[in-house]
């Protein structure tokens, strides 16, 4: 994570943003501001922009760094994109408790939050979450925008693409590939390689049922 005291913007303003700006700030940086809707109830210490669009004029106007902290992968994803295209610094933020191989590659805008380890000879692309103590271990690829779930872990090797969730607690065993706009479920256990865009669930990794009788 960029350590050269400029301050940062966070696009978005929900609970994922709130553990994203708690890393940022415990890392010593200074967090100028949120964009979003603030979620009922909730209230913050930082300055709330109304939108997106005044987050990008307040990163072009004073050359800060951008990180965007929504949960919805695709909104991410195209976020991070559309920051980069207009020549924004989108580096990626890592907590001080993650552990990031320096044989590793991280994407703009990745996030890796506290207690994740990501190992060496892995390859993270845009916007990717490794959330709280969820593992990537050696030699895994991640596709842009996909979200490897709290307490998830993709063994070594293993694959998965774009826009996809890795429920939490969930497991890919080594060198399997799971598909782009999957979801796998909390807990699941992957042990057979997973197409696009279905939702697996349960151990082993099943495709959820979609309809009819048992």
């Amino acid at each position: 994570m960029t350590g050269d005291g400029t301050g940062w913007v966070v696009l978005g303003a929900g609970g994922h943003a709130r553990s994203v700006v708690d890393v940022l700030e415990r890392a010593g940086h200074a967090v100028v501001a949120v964009s979003g809707a603030v979620p009922a109830g909730a209230s913050w210490h930082v300055d709330v922009l109304v939108d997106d669009r005044q987050a990008f004029e307040l990163l072009a106007a004073q050359g800060l760094h951008a990180v965007v902290a929504i949960g919805v992968n695709r909104v991410r994803a195209r976020l991070v994109r559309e920051l980069v295209a207009r020549g924004i610094s989108v580096p990626p933020v890592v907590a001080a408790t993650a552990t990031v191989s320096p044989r590793s590659v991280l994407g703009a805008g990745c996030v890796v939050l506290e207690h994740a380890h990501v190992g060496p000879s892995s390859t993270l692309g845009e916007a990717v979450v490794v959330n709280t103590a969820a593992v990537v271990e050696h030699d895994c690829t991640v596709g842009v925008g996909t979200h490897v779930a709290p307490g998830a872990v993709l063994l070594g090797a293993a694959s998965v693409g774009e826009l996809t969730l890795v429920g939490s607690g969930a497991r890919v065993l080594p060198g399997l590939t799971v598909g782009s706009g999957v979801t796998v479920g909390a807990g699941a256990v992957v042990t057979t390689p997973v197409a696009d865009g279905v939702t697996v669930v349960g151990v082993p990794a099943a495709t959820r049922p979609t309809g009819g009788t048992a």
